[in-house]
């Protein structure tokens, strides 16, 4: 695994942290509101497998109950923009409403992919 990215954000007084990996023809995202991050839900976001379709992501909720659409969400976000399967461990133990915390997430991680996409 190589790190490609590890960054933070304040949103509402919470700090959220997001670490990214790079595997074998793969990403490993973390997104924790706790510094030593943790499972929570788990998800997978995999992009069509047919080049030239533009057909949507899929996402599978491998684990967890908390923040699901949350979770699928930026599964499906960080797939399409990488163009590779993304496993996604999406941590938060504060007690947030998804549509307060969604927005800020995904603009910091289209912010960070973007970058990572132009240093290839």
């Amino acid at each position: 695994m190589k790190l490609l990215s590890e960054r933070n954000i304040e949103v509402e007084n919470i700090k959220i942290y997001l670490t990214l990996f790079k595997m074998y023809k793969s990403y490993l995202l973390l997104i924790s509101d706790q510094g030593d991050m943790g499972i929570g839900n788990v998800t997978l976001g995999s992009p069509s497998i047919i080049n030239g379709v533009k057909a949507p992501t899929t996402s599978y909720n491998l684990f967890g109950i908390k923040s699901k659409l949350l979770s699928t969400i930026i599964a499906e976000r960080a797939s399409s923009l990488l163009n590779a399967p993304v496993l996604l461990l999406l941590f938060l133990k504060t007690n947030m409403k998804d549509e307060k915390i969604v927005k800020p997430i995904i603009n910091f991680l289209n912010h960070t992919l973007d970058e990572i996409l132009e240093k290839k």
